[in-house]
């Protein structure tokens, strides 16, 4: 994961909705602004809760979906003439997107990934990674198997089964 900024084509839409919002004169700029805000909000509630943040507007990848999710559909309340936008979808995913806000403001989030690329918690539980990958050679075993000799018999996994 990274710190990357978000534009506004990141927020999910349809080329029909795109189309709609370029012919409703303001729209445009007013989802950039929402998008401002939306970042500004996460960014403030990420600090208050003492995480290390960028002062350059990027977010980590893994808050993107609910920062575009709660701007998208703030931005929507704003233009009534996008109701018919409004889906249960985008509505749920804007609510996701707010508990998380409350999630970092109440330092119960999680790891959110530092802008150096680990992961730092400041929640109430042990969030340090966990991943279980063996990055160097497997060491030889100190006792090595020696193959059957000629003429013994072997288990043969293929064979019938016994009766």
């Amino acid at each position: 994961m990274a710190w990357r900024t978000i534009s506004t084509s990141d927020c999910k839409l349809t080329p029909v909705e795109v189309s709609v919002l370029n012919a409703i004169q303001g729209a445009t700029t007013g989802l950039q602004t929402r998008l401002t805000d939306t970042v500004a909000e996460f960014i403030a509630a990420m600090t208050a809760a003492g995480y290390n943040v960028k002062n350059d507007g990027s977010v980590p990848d893994q808050l993107r979906g609910h920062i575009t999710s709660r701007c998208l559909w703030l931005f929507l309340t704003d233009f009534a003439q996008l109701k018919s936008m409004m889906t249960d979808g985008r509505r749920d995913m804007a609510n996701k997107a707010e508990a998380m806000l409350e999630k970092i403001a109440q330092r119960t989030a999680g790891a959110i990934e530092d802008p150096s690329g680990t992961a730092a918690s400041n929640a109430n539980w042990n969030s340090n990674n966990k991943l279980i990958l063996r990055t160097q050679p497997t060491p030889s075993p100190s006792v090595q198997f020696q193959p059957t000799p000629p003429g013994m018999p072997y288990a043969n996994p293929n064979a019938p089964a016994d009766d």
